[in-house]
């Protein structure tokens, strides 16, 4: 019965397949959630590149309609596939003295996440030909954290991704 049993090769195809399906299936997600974070981040640089023109242009100054929040508002109005946008982003816009002085590290991140904190970020546009640096975090979701990509992402607490996206720039002047 033994030796009838060991020759027996019915359901070897679904003893393979139940060994390479999960790494081709993590595999598959991970390419997925690659390039869904990809997409993600190219549309929040070209929204921080879009706001950023009112604020080099002289338009922030100018226009009273033109606000932080207003500003946040059309980040996340170009970025439709981040849901929930609104409460999770937040957006500073500081001068620096030069170039050389572009802030790294100390992002200041929202997230609907944790409890409602909402965090206070810096909102000085600048004035004629001073240099202005723009840098907007985003906080979004990571369909698989524990496989593939999502694994070397770096995290917030909640993990949760968190899209930085920044720019500076000289204002023109106006």
């Amino acid at each position: 019965m033994i030796k009838r049993f060991a020759r027996d090769n019915r359901g070897v195809a679904a003893v393979e397949f139940a060994l390479i399906a999960p790494i081709f299936l993590a595999l598959i997600l991970s390419l997925f959630e690659t390039g869904w974070l990809m997409t993600k981040i190219a549309l929040a640089d070209n929204a921080v590149s879009s706001v950023g023109r009112s604020i080099y242009t002289g338009a922030a100054l100018s226009d009273a309609t033109i606000t932080q929040d207003s500003l946040k508002e059309e980040i996340c109005r170009q970025i439709v596939i981040i849901g929930d946008c609104e409460n999770n982003i937040e957006l500073e816009v500081i001068t620096i003295n030069s170039f050389n002085d572009i802030p790294t590290g100390g992002e200041v991140c929202r997230d609907s996440f944790n409890g409602g904190v909402q965090p206070v970020a810096t909102y000085t546009p600048g004035q004629s030909q001073e240099i202005s640096f723009v840098r907007a975090c985003i906080t979004t979701e990571i369909f698989s954290p524990f496989i593939g990509v999502g694994l070397g992402l770096p995290k917030n607490s909640n993990d949760r991704f968190e899209i930085i996206s920044t720019i500076a720039f000289a204002n023109e002047p106006f």
